[in-house]
């Protein structure tokens, strides 16, 4: 976040769109929230978490996948739509595009969300990507 408030002081203007990494292991529930006092949308990058880690076998993936007859992969776009997060998932095969449009005649409850928002352990050890500052 100091990046940020460094910005909105230096500049004045505030982003309208921060594209962060954000996934159920790495929530950036500050971020996100900074986002919304500030109208500054948040990009999920890497929004299944890059396949670094076994998210689609996480138990409240999988239950809330199961529950709504949807991949876990669907389960985690809805998570981060219902978040309010832009998400922009890769794929260059075409079912998996087409399953990823495949979003909106479900919604996941508010138990399904917690237990998803649960995933995240808090301390930035989801990260699957490089951290910004320790970027050149």
């Amino acid at each position: 976040m100091p990046h940020l408030e460094r910005i909105v002081a230096e500049t004045g203007v505030t982003p309208v769109v921060n594209q962060i990494e954000l996934h159920p292991a790495l929530s950036q529930r500050e971020i996100a929230a900074w986002g919304h006092e500030h109208d500054m949308h948040i990009e999920s990058w890497g929004p299944l978490g890059q396949g670094k880690y076994d998210l689609f076998e996480l138990p409240a993936v999988k239950a809330a996948a199961e529950a709504h007859g949807k991949s876990p992969a669907q389960a985690v776009l809805r998570w981060h739509i219902q978040h309010g997060f832009i998400v922009f998932p890769k794929s260059v095969r075409r079912e998996r595009l087409e399953e990823n449009f495949d979003l909106f005649d479900f919604e996941l409850t508010a138990d399904e969300m917690a237990a998803i928002d649960a995933i995240d352990p808090g301390d930035g050890s989801g990260r699957v990507g490089t951290h910004p500052d320790d970027l050149n």
